[in-house]
């Protein structure tokens, strides 16, 4: 659909084509300025360019006026396909309308996360918008800004301490770490938890995508004091943590709320870790090319809010 071909693009001016189509269209230097609003020496200047622009006369005289060129009628046909995508281009985008869209959005984030969010936001779709549809896919720190940029990921709800310069970022909820071990564990018989007896027993520490983000803080409080712990078993789970501890005599550090999720189904006991450790704040993470999106910022909206939700006390 090339209307210029070979022509060098350092010498078109694309103003000229709205003329060029009047002009083709009314066949009269006269009329064509009347609807576009110019003089006629204005329209006359624009045909004289477009004639040197295009090396061809467009228009010349006939019986019953102007009459177009056999490039000019070849020209008339593109025009109107490029003015046609040129405003398709310009129009804006429809807005997102939640109970009519089929759209398909992808979220990125760990199983913890899938456990606080996905039960809540499938029971809202199913009301607000049945048609829609969810993908959740597993963490991967690491080329999450390139899986945006590409538009394959939509949204990501992660902990990152050192999340990509590039994406957008706003804290969803803060959490704090807590211990977790069996109820009937032979050195652990009250609700405190020594830190002698902390750095002695074995751990099982959640290790998603070989990444330290939730082993690092103990590790470095450890440190500072002098100790180092014991990990006996690194996954990449975070579900699969409570029902470990609950049948060994490991224990375990992870988010409270994941904690106090798991010890209502599982015989596990929860504690205060024994060295302060930072507050997790989990954020949401979007890149800039779906920042003013509507069906986006309707994601990114519901999502915080389910998110909000959980960001309360915890006992």
């Amino acid at each position: 659909m090339a209307i210029i071909g070979a022509m060098d693009m350092r010498g078109l001016d694309l103003n000229l084509l709205i003329p060029l189509r009047v002009l083709l269209t009314e066949r009269h230097v006269t009329r064509a300025a009347e609807k576009l609003g110019i003089t006629q020496p204005a329209m006359s200047a624009s045909l004289a360019r477009l004639r040197a622009l295009f090396g061809d006369q467009l228009l010349v005289r006939g019986p019953k006026g102007l009459a177009p060129t056999v490039r000019a009628q070849q020209l008339m046909d593109q025009l109107d396909q490029a003015v046609a995508v040129i405003e398709q281009m310009v129009t804006l985008p429809a807005e997102f309308v939640p109970d009519t869209s089929r759209r398909t959005f992808t979220l990125i984030g760990t199983d913890f996360i899938e456990t606080l969010l996905l039960p809540s936001l499938m029971a809202d779709l199913a009301v607000e918008a049945p048609s829609v549809q969810v993908v959740f896919r597993p963490p991967d720190p690491r080329n999450l800004e390139a899986l945006m940029s590409k538009g394959e990921v939509d949204l990501a709800v992660a902990y990152l301490p050192d999340a990509p310069k590039g994406l957008i970022t706003s804290v969803a909820f803060r959490d704090r770490f807590a211990c977790i071990a069996r109820r009937d564990h032979p050195q652990l018989s009250t609700d405190h938890f020594p830190l002698d007896l902390f750095v002695d027993l074995q751990h099982v520490q959640v290790l998603p995508r070989n990444l330290p983000m939730y082993g690092m803080p103990i590790d470095a409080a450890l440190a500072a004091l002098g100790f180092v712990r014991r990990v006996a078993l690194w996954h990449p789970s975070f579900q699969a943590l409570p029902a470990i501890v609950a049948k060994t005599d490991l224990v375990a550090t992870l988010p409270r709320r994941l904690a106090i999720h798991a010890a209502q189904t599982l015989p596990i006991a929860v504690y205060d870790p024994p060295v302060p450790l930072p507050t997790v704040d989990f954020s949401l993470y979007w890149h800039a090319r779906s920042h003013e999106d509507s069906g986006h910022k309707w994601l990114r909206a519901k999502v915080a809010a389910l998110l909000r939700s959980v960001d309360r006390p915890v006992p």
